[in-house]
């Protein structure tokens, strides 16, 4: 292996009595150094601390669920588009060049570690998501909610955020998903969305919390996804003047 040929794509194994493989887990012992530094009598004293630390890390990637709050907007919109071009080795033109769909950007997909040095000293990079099990991206099933009915084909189009031409591509499979209803609460948000809010859930907070955590559930249990996670991409809040606080009256 020369210095020109020192990263590798393939997974691998450390060798170590701190670390264990079962067929569920990578078991792995970390002691982690630190000083203290504190005055006493006078003087400083320095102290070596080591604190021990026990991980354990599934080696089965579960099929994983993100749903959005925000689907619709800016963020959720090009957040969905760029997965399915992705999923589908997507290209398309630009005034300057032919670009094809890539991760470029993306810390866990596109960043690598410096894993070591070979025999020869040479060092020795991986992925960083090569570092530890982990979920491609292009197999999360993608969901969500937003205030607005509008299908995500015509999101796109509106937040004019990607090319042209891979608008076009993506429009029709991207105009077949429709966010969920969402809980408004104009306090909350931005003025200027409040054309969009067509596509609220109604009664109590209660109930409305009653119902995203069935869809919740639901999305789970239909996409057969593992787990599930939640991420805000709603990012209209309102806007709230922060003023002095009144002058205190003299009693």
């Amino acid at each position: 292996m020369d210095a020109c040929d020192t990263f590798l794509s393939e997974k691998f194994e450390v060798d170590s009595d701190k670390v264990q493989y079962t067929a569920e887990h990578i078991l792995a012992e970390y002691e982690y150094s630190t000083t203290s530094v504190e005055q006493k009598n006078g003087k400083i004293v320095v102290t070596p601390k080591i604190d021990a630390f026990e991980f354990q890390t599934e080696r089965t990637v579960p099929k994983l669920g993100i749903m959005l709050v925000g689907l619709g907007g800016n963020n959720g919109s090009t957040f969905v588009a760029g997965i399915m071009a992705n999923q589908r080795s997507l290209t398309w033109q630009t005034k300057e060049r032919e670009i094809k769909a890539n991760y470029l950007g993306s810390l866990t997909q596109s960043s690598t570690v410096r894993l070591g040095s070979n025999s020869a000293g040479d060092p020795v990079n991986v992925p960083l998501k090569n570092l530890l099990p982990m979920v491609e991206p292009n197999d999360v099933e993608v969901g969500g909610w937003d205030i607005s009915s509008m299908p995500l084909g015509d999101a796109m189009k509106k937040s004019k955020v990607l090319d042209v031409d891979l608008q076009r591509q993506l429009y029709d499979d991207m105009n077949n998903i429709v966010p969920l209803p969402s809980v408004y609460f104009p306090s909350f948000i931005a003025a200027n969305q409040r054309d969009r809010a067509d596509h609220v859930l109604k009664g109590s907070k209660q109930e409305q919390m009653d119902q995203i955590r069935k869809d919740i559930r639901d999305f789970k249990a239909n996409r057969k996804c593992d787990k599930v996670i939640v991420l805000w991409t709603a990012n209209t809040e309102r806007f709230a003047e922060v003023s002095p606080p009144p002058p205190r009256t003299p009693r």
